[in-house]
């Protein structure tokens, strides 16, 4: 049998490091049983990553830089503050769709205090990206006057709750309650 490509192994334990982290959790999750579903050597795992709590960081971030730059590209063609917040709303249902495992995984670390003080940085510029556009569609009156954690707060958590019913139940998404629970949230924050 042919030897597999590094990058293969990379890809194995990431898949492997999310289902088990989504099946049994962060805290339960173990390197033998990652190891095992990837049909990789325990020591394997330790030539790319230094113990559990660093794995768990190194495919956490992979996955929110994966989201972001859905978000971030899904804005790319878009020529108003408006338009670029609505693609990006749709593009985290789209995410969560595509990926659903992905999806649950960084909801399960949501709340596993391992980042690095680096490691939130990193997490927080991709944040403070998003928060930009919020600000800008302030600025130039597509949004209500109001402070941005409130307008990202409004506009998110609708998106983050139809994104995990989907990745939940493994049902598609019902575009048409989507749009209406967009076109609700909008005319909460909109000018």
């Amino acid at each position: 049998m042919a030897r597999q490509k590094a990058g293969d192994k990379l890809t194995d334990i990431r898949l492997a490091t999310v289902a088990e982290v989504v099946e049994v959790g962060s805290s339960a999750a173990s390197i033998n049983a990652i190891a095992k579903r990837a049909g990789l050597a325990v020591g394997t795992l330790y030539r790319y990553h230094a113990n559990k709590d660093a794995l768990l960081r190194s495919v956490y971030l992979a996955i929110k830089s994966d989201i972001h730059r859905a978000l971030m590209t899904s804005t790319e063609d878009e020529l108003t503050s408006g338009r670029k917040i609505r693609a990006m709303w749709f593009a985290l249902l789209d995410y969560a769709c595509q990926r659903p495992q992905d999806f649950l995984f960084t909801e399960v670390m949501m709340n596993a205090a391992l980042l690095s003080s680096h490691e939130v940085d990193q997490v927080n510029a991709m944040s403070e990206d998003l928060l930009v556009i919020i600000r800008t569609a302030i600025a130039d009156n597509t949004l209500r006057p109001g402070t941005v954690g409130a307008i990202n707060t409004l506009l998110v958590a609708p998106a983050m709750q139809l994104a995990r019913q989907s990745a939940v139940s493994g049902n598609a998404l019902d575009k048409e309650r989507a749009e209406e629970i967009f076109a609700l949230c909008w005319r909460a924050v909109a000018v």
